[in-house]
């Protein structure tokens, strides 16, 4: 039997744990008396008592618990050292880059034009909210003269006040009706009128819906009319000026660092070639370039026009405001050659070739209102929806369009303040009035572009600046005590 070794755990030595944990496993550990046992034949009798046998079964758990903990004792102490030296090694980093920090920070301060680059970033980042707030004051007109009917019975302002912090206008205003006398009945027009009055903005799109900038739309005339054709709205897309075409890269540099409007191949098919009633010189180059002829007069002819210079042209387009609803709806083409605009181009010199690029589109319209295909616009106030009524026999699609409009112009109707007899610097009875009339603030953004006044019927009615000459007239004068006529006049609505 081997010989048993004693370990007293009270004066245990660090370096003896060693030796105990080789002692555990070669089985040295435990009492030096050795078991009697007795064998008779094919039999053994233990004569150890159980009491005995559970102590050395109990003593078995108890070294192995104890090695277990001084096993989690090394791996704990390992942990320890480990995160140790992470920490350590992160202090030192962040030491390192702090430093750099200061570095560059110092290299920063010194930086003499600092404070304007500061001053510049912070103001451009200060567009969004200052456009969020700007108001356009020209609108006003615009509105003025869409609620003032100027036709028929009249209302003429003689003082106006304009609020942008409210976007209210006050106005002191005299009615008159001109086929019946004096009387408040213009003015409960007038009122009514402008209780249903409404307004649209919104911005215009290329027929991939990629937005144009507003300053590449036309939208009225030298007379600030607005294009209309058969009761259908139109602005003009001048694509060709620079930057107006949002699939064509106008700023893309040369080879040698300059930047000038970008060149397409010549695609006959696409290209107009018809000039003062016959063919242009890009019909003639082509049709020089694909001749299979002998002679020297026209292989000169050949080259000295391969050696001109193409430059395409991108004529203006007609982009339609209103939609064109059967013919989008059916997915007729559309060409812009044939849109009305002017698309002749310069005269050919001896350098040049002049390319029009006109273009096709094949428009689609979905009962939902929903647009594609075709340059057109997308309205922020108006949603169209459509029923299909097209009957089996029918050669091409018809549906039934409405229209639904959720921009109110004037949502709080108009206040008037007071209303009186009098007479107009022509000596005529009117009745004067003064008026608040607080227009929605959407109308006024600056961020809303291509903003339009529409009428109770669905019509625009912002049709002239020139109109608002006839919008002004001297202020009215009361009642004299001795002007019967005045004073006796109907006050009371009567019909």
């Amino acid at each position: 039997m081997a010989e048993k070794k004693k370990f007293n755990f009270s004066t245990m030595n660090f370096s003896d744990i060693p030796k105990f944990i080789v002692a555990l496993f070669k089985g040295q550990i435990g009492p030096e008396e050795p078991m009697m046992s007795e064998q008779t034949g094919f039999y053994e009798i233990n004569l150890v008592p159980d009491v005995k046998a559970q102590m050395i079964r109990m003593q078995k758990i108890r070294n192995i618990m104890f090695f277990v903990c001084i096993v989690i004792s090394i791996a704990s102490v390992s942990t320890a050292l480990v995160l140790g030296s992470i920490k350590a090694t992160q202090d030192i980093t962040m030491s390192g880059q702090d430093s750099h920090m200061e570095n560059l920070s110092n290299k920063i301060m010194e930086y003499e034009e600092l404070p304007e680059f500061l001053t510049i970033q912070n103001q451009i980042n200060g567009i969004s909210k200052i456009e969020d707030n700007q108001k356009v004051l020209s609108r006003a007109v615009l509105f003025l003269n869409s609620l003032i009917p100027n036709e028929g019975d009249r209302i003429e302002v003689s003082e106006l006040s304009i609020d942008l912090s409210s976007t209210s206008l006050s106005f002191n205003a005299q009615a008159n009706a001109l086929k019946d006398n004096i009387d408040y009945r213009v003015l409960e027009a007038f009122i009514k009128r402008t209780n249903m009055m409404t307004f649209d903005y919104g911005r215009y799109v290329d027929s991939t819906g990629l937005e144009i900038p507003s300053r590449c739309i036309e939208e009225y005339n030298s007379d600030g009319v607005m294009y209309q054709e058969n009761g259908n709205i139109y602005a003009i897309w001048h694509r060709g000026n620079k930057g107006c075409d949002p699939n064509r890269d106008d700023y893309a540099p040369d080879e040698d660092g300059s930047v000038n409007a970008s060149q397409i191949d010549i695609d006959v098919e696409s290209t107009n070639m018809k000039k003062d009633g016959g063919q242009s010189s890009v019909t003639n180059l082509l049709n020089n370039v694909a001749k299979e002829e002998n002679g020297d007069d026209n292989e000169d002819k050949k080259k000295e026009e391969e050696k001109k210079t193409v430059v395409n042209i991108f004529p203006s387009e007609k982009i339609y405001r209103t939609p064109q609803f059967t013919a989008w709806y059916n997915g007729d083409s559309y060409k812009t050659a044939e849109d009305g605009i002017d698309d002749k181009a310069p005269d050919d010199d001896e350098d040049t070739i002049y390319n029009i690029t006109n273009y096709k589109y094949t428009p689609s319209m979905e009962l939902d209102g929903s647009i594609s295909g075709i340059p057109h616009f997308e309205s922020r106030c108006i949603t169209y929806a459509g029923e299909d009524t097209t009957e089996d026999d029918d050669k091409k699609k018809s549906a039934k369009w409405t229209a639904d409009n959720q921009c109110v112009l004037v949502p709080e109707g108009v206040e008037v303040t007071q209303s009186a007899n009098g007479r107009d610097a022509d000596d005529n009875l009117v009745l004067t009035f003064s008026a608040i009339v607080n227009v929605n603030a959407d109308a006024f953004a600056f961020r809303n572009k291509h903003v339009m006044a529409i009428g109770p019927n669905g019509q625009n009615v912002t049709d002239s600046y020139l109109q608002l000459e006839d919008l002004f007239a001297a202020p009215a004068t009361k009642c004299s005590a001795g002007d019967t006529e005045c004073n006796n006049a109907p006050t009371g609505g009567k019909e």
